[in-house]
């Protein structure tokens, strides 16, 4: 055997030739939260997300996937634990928020046993460990601003992303919960997305810019002192699309380098949303105050091996959902306490049926209960009133049939309240001890009001 023979199978035997990087025995997982974007910003028809929908030809799209609450805290709990908010306790409002009941499972303890290195890069307040629904990641990246225009922006979330994942080991699998802020209220894209969305007033930059959704705002509406006429509505609307547009290309960018590092055949990658926002669909602006499906119907995509290529499901599915099937997705032992149901058939390509969707924990004004069953869905409020609409053909929810179809309505009404009391709360969360900073933080990013 020759000398350079040799050298060439003894560099060969340590992977120094030609030798692709070891991959873990479990795919990695990669779960992306877009915070506050709308289901109907997706799409070919607005031309905002081409990134996104690219992305989506290449796994499942769930064209009506709804989340559980209305708000940050309770809706991502709810994903990170496969229950609802009165199941894992977290949710309130301003001055009395609770944390996720300490004696329920999340998601990243589930893949740290399985051996993942866990991760989350969070930009809210509320994805701080203290509110438990990012206590059991091994670390933990908040960026929390003193208000809602300083905030680290998609650009800087995805370098955060993509540094943290270039320093894995190739051969242990890594769970990262990456959480994008831009599109949430204020709404301020960066140029050339405010140019090029904005309505013509609104699209200079610089220190005198039009804002949109400001701590004062915020306060003046839910003392129901800000006047929200359809021009200012239409406006900031325009606005929340430059939001929507960059952090698309952020996302884009992010997807690129990840085929760039060779992450992108062995990963699983969730793309969704905790909530909507409201743009007067139904009075009203911005979120945490409703359940109608302009705040809960979200965005929700699974891309990764295993998962069938451009496929679209029409079918209902929750939220809770998410954990168990990235549990299976990864052969990973799941938890007995999950409300979720696996959505492995519908990746796979062979249906099923809808799911029975619920939704509840407002963060201001009157509390509501949402229920979403066979094409209808009933709404009951704080104040004892109830709405009846039948989605599947008023997908708008414009027409209550709540006074017509009185048998449908009681029918749905007794299934909620079973429902409920089966439900029994796991553990009613902790009280969230708030020092004067984070209490006047979470003021100032517009949690304010509405008490």
């Amino acid at each position: 055997m020759s000398r350079i023979l040799t050298l060439l199978l003894a560099f060969g035997a340590l992977g120094l030739v030609g030798c692709p990087a070891a991959k873990p025995a479990k795919p990695n997982v990669l779960w992306i939260v877009v915070d506050t974007l709308r289901a109907d910003r997706l799409g070919s028809e607005r031309g905002l997300t081409p990134y996104m929908d690219r992305l989506g030809q290449k796994g499942v799209v769930f064209e009506n996937a709804f989340s559980q609450a209305p708000w940050t805290l309770p809706s991502i709990a709810s994903m990170m634990t496969s229950l609802y908010p009165k199941e894992h306790g977290a949710g309130g409002r301003l001055g009395a928020f609770q944390s996720v009941h300490e004696g329920i499972v999340t998601a990243p303890s589930v893949f740290q046993r399985a051996g993942y290195t866990t991760h989350a890069i969070v930009n809210v307040e509320f994805l701080k460990q203290k509110y438990g629904v990012t206590r059991d990641f091994q670390e933990v990246d908040v960026a929390a601003f003193e208000n809602n225009v300083e905030l680290r922006n998609a650009e800087k979330t995805t370098d955060a992303a993509l540094a943290y994942m270039a320093q894995q080991s190739p051969d242990k699998p890594f769970f990262l919960l990456l959480h994008y802020f831009d599109v949430h209220a204020v709404y301020d894209p960066p140029q050339p997305f405010r140019s090029r969305y904005a309505a013509p007033p609104d699209r200079e930059s610089g220190p005198g810019r039009t804002l949109f959704g400001t701590r004062e705002e915020m306060m003046a509406l839910r003392a129901g002192k800000l006047e929200l006429s359809r021009e200012w509505i239409a406006r900031a609307a325009k606005l929340y699309d430059g939001e929507v547009a960059y952090t698309d290309a952020e996302i884009g960018r992010l997807m690129d380098r990840l085929g760039g590092m060779g992450l992108l055949d062995n990963t699983l990658i969730v793309l969704c949303a905790d909530h909507g926002e409201e743009f007067l669909d139904h009075g009203g602006f911005e979120h945490g105050h409703t359940v109608y499906d302009e705040l809960i119907h979200v965005p929700l995509m699974l891309v990764g091996p295993g998962a069938q290529a451009g496929l679209r499901v029409p079918q209902t599915v929750r939220m809770i959902d998410v954990l168990p099937t990235l549990c299976q997705w990864a052969d990973v032992a799941g938890e007995r306490q999950f409300a979720g149901k696996s959505l492995m058939p519908f990746l796979e390509g062979k249906g099923g049926e809808s799911r029975r969707a619920l939704a509840h924990g407002n963060m201001w004004g009157p509390p509501h209960t949402a229920l979403r069953d066979g094409g209808w869905k009933l709404i009951e409020s704080g104040d004892g009133s109830q709405q009846l609409f039948h989605v599947a053909e008023d997908a708008r929810e414009q027409k209550n049939l709540a006074t017509q179809d009185t048998q449908r309505l009681e029918d749905l009404r007794q299934e909620l309240s079973t429902i409920e009391s089966a439900m029994s709360v796991l553990g009613k969360g902790k009280d969230v001890q708030l020092t004067p900073e984070e209490l006047e933080s979470l003021k100032a990013s517009g949690y304010g009001g509405g008490e």
